[in-house]
């Protein structure tokens, strides 16, 4: 009960958690009754959801956003992912997702593919460069890398502290 309580916290906050699909498919059963209940926001849902999650901000979040993104919806609030094995111990891997997320969470990460893949259109090296030239400017930077990476890095001696050494028994002797 407990690791479902924090599994469903886990959600509720991020949206996405990765777990095994055991654990997963169970997380289901956990928490797509808590999702119905904050479909419609009464003092008895609140506390029932309350007594099972036994987090308040959870419990807010889910009546707060959750419950209204979900009012359309009659259940399939979770999708589970199946997403290969863990390394350690083989077991099965699944990322564990809300099917409708927040709209605001995927226009930043959408924002950031775009600025990540967006070309440069600042380089003014010729195109008709042959490839010799090419090479020949490209070899003094190598050796230079090289070079940098040889030289070890000076470090300075760290300063020492002049403060005076108390014993661990002077707290109670004086």
């Amino acid at each position: 009960m407990a690791m479902m309580r924090n599994l469903a916290i886990s959600l509720i906050e991020h949206e996405v958690i990765k777990t095994t699909v055991e654990k997963g498919k169970e997380l289901r059963r956990f928490l797509e009754p808590l999702i119905t209940r904050a479909k419609e926001d009464t003092l008895h849902n609140r506390r029932t959801v309350l007594s099972n999650l036994n987090s308040k901000d959870a419990t807010s979040k889910l009546f707060s956003d959750l419950g209204p993104r979900f009012k359309e919806t009659n259940g399939g609030y979770l999708r589970v992912i199946k997403a290969g094995f863990r390394a350690g111990d083989k077991a099965d891997i699944s990322y564990v997702e809300l099917t409708i997320r927040n709209q605001d969470q995927e226009t930043k990460s959408d924002d950031a593919i775009v600025e990540e893949f967006t070309p440069e259109t600042t380089n003014t090296i010729p195109e008709t460069k042959t490839e010799e030239t090419v090479v020949k400017e490209s070899a003094p930077k190598k050796t230079a890398e090289k070079k940098a990476a040889s030289k070890p890095a000076v470090k300075k001696p760290a300063e020492k502290k002049e403060e005076e050494k108390k014993s661990w028994w002077s707290k109670f002797l004086n």
